[in-house]
């Protein structure tokens, strides 16, 4: 007998077929020799073991891979916890992916993972090798792969320092970004919450990024950050700060971070700042500028926990403005210039925070107006000068402070010099 359509037959039995054969992946997927297999091929790919709590296949209306209790083992030396912890990952392709074997992704949501990155006593860290092995994955030419949508929502980080034995962590670990590509600007936000011993923080920062892996090129720019800080020495209530930056760059080939554009408001102090950092080598570097514009300091000293002191002039401590460049080198911070102005002083110098050592050079200043009210009597404010003197030179620091014109208790002073030496008991 002759079918007289056998096209549209056919087409019904491979219909049939791969129906049949997409109903026996997803009731294999389901078992546990399928989340063996997986947690093998897993630890092929990472080097390191990887068991999985169970796995899932959808078909439509994309295919999609669903991973719960996902756990990679720490290498050896670095304990029993995992490095990694996923409680769900959904990855899901386009069918052109299934059909063609492109490279592209529809979307993928993780949900509820933590990574502990960490450092062994000797320094060892134990991300490396990970991270190796992963960038290999890509094989050879032009990357060429795509990620319709990430979501990130409840991670964590956990970090650990043996070499010192401290650590921090940041919890609440939420985003997103889209449409991302090599080598094209695609949007993203990122929140997250920060732990230390004495500190937490809540951040979040949005805007464009571009992350080009071929030439080792990854920026953000019109960034938008804001968010809020407690602890000591801040007040109970924290303190919310807010700013941007116009561009960030990194080149992984030259090992070079450049910020530009920065700007911060924090405690009511508006800021400017950048940096650039080279890690090239054992010669890495930091140079740094930051800028206010000028503020009140009583409220900045009040948002930080420290109320400065009720003075003889009510407009004392009325205005501040700092201005200064910082460069790293060696292990050693280097602040220089500095430059300021609090009410009508103007002053300038460096500073070596490593080694204690301060510089000042200041035009003037009118003393009487920062004594506390009620010291009239020159013998008052000589007394109060004297006490303050005292309390400096109790400091283990390496300070000089030049003033040109003074007036200190009434007298006048002209190139007046206070000195303060470091205590040879109390250095390391």
């Amino acid at each position: 007998m002759r079918f007289k359509k056998p096209f549209p037959l056919t087409l019904a039995a491979v219909a049939a077929l791969l129906l049949l054969v997409f109903a026996a992946v997803w009731l294999g997927s389901r078992t546990g020799f399928a989340r063996h297999m997986a947690g093998d091929y897993l630890g092929e790919v990472t080097g390191l073991a990887v068991t999985v709590g169970s796995l899932a296949i959808d078909w439509f209306p994309a295919p999609a891979l669903e991973i719960g209790e996902l756990v990679v083992a720490q290498p050896p030396g670095f304990g029993a916890v995992p490095l990694v912890e996923i409680s769900n990952a959904r990855v899901a392709l386009p069918w052109r992916t299934i059909i063609s074997g492109s490279s592209a992704i529809r979307s993928i949501a993780i949900a509820d993972a933590t990574v502990r990155p960490a450092l062994a006593p000797d320094g060892a860290d134990n991300w490396s090798a990970l991270i190796q092995r992963l960038s290999e994955l890509g094989g050879e030419g032009p990357s060429n792969w795509s990620i319709g949508r990430f979501d990130l929502e409840r991670g964590a980080l956990e970090f650990h320092d043996a070499t010192t034995d401290s650590g921090w962590r940041l919890t609440a670990i939420s985003g997103g970004a889209g449409e991302i590509a090599p080598a094209r600007e695609f949007p993203f936000e990122l929140q997250l919450a920060g732990v230390t011993v004495v500190h937490t923080y809540h951040f979040a920062v949005e805007g464009q990024a571009l992350v080009d892996p071929d030439a080792g090129h990854y920026s953000a720019r019109g960034l938008k950050l804001r968010g809020w800080a407690g602890g000591d020495p801040l007040p109970l209530a924290g303190v919310e700060f807010e700013g941007g930056v116009a561009t960030a760059t990194f080149d992984s080939k030259a090992g070079v971070a450049t910020a530009s554009g920065g700007t911060l408001m924090f405690a009511g102090i508006r800021s400017d700042y950048g940096l650039d950092f080279s890690s090239g080598g054992d010669d890495a570097s930091l140079d740094f500028s930051l800028k206010t514009a000028p503020f009140a300091p009583r409220v900045a000293a009040t948002a930080f926990g420290y109320p400065l002191p009720a003075t003889s002039d009510p407009q004392a401590f009325g205005s501040l403005q700092i201005s200064l460049k910082g460069r790293l080198r060696d292990g050693l911070l280097t602040l220089d210039p500095i430059d300021g102005r609090l009410d009508d002083t103007t002053w300038n110098g460096h500073a070596i925070p490593q080694q204690r050592r301060i510089r000042i050079q200041a035009d003037h200043i009118d003393a009487d107006r920062y004594f506390a009210p009620g010291q009239k009597s020159r013998n008052e404010k000589k007394a109060t000068l004297e006490a303050m003197v005292a309390q400096f030179g109790e400091l283990d620091i390496d300070a000089e402070v030049r003033i040109t014109d003074a007036r200190v208790a009434g007298a006048k002073l002209h190139d007046a010099v206070l000195k303060i030496e470091r205590n040879a008991t109390a250095r390391p």
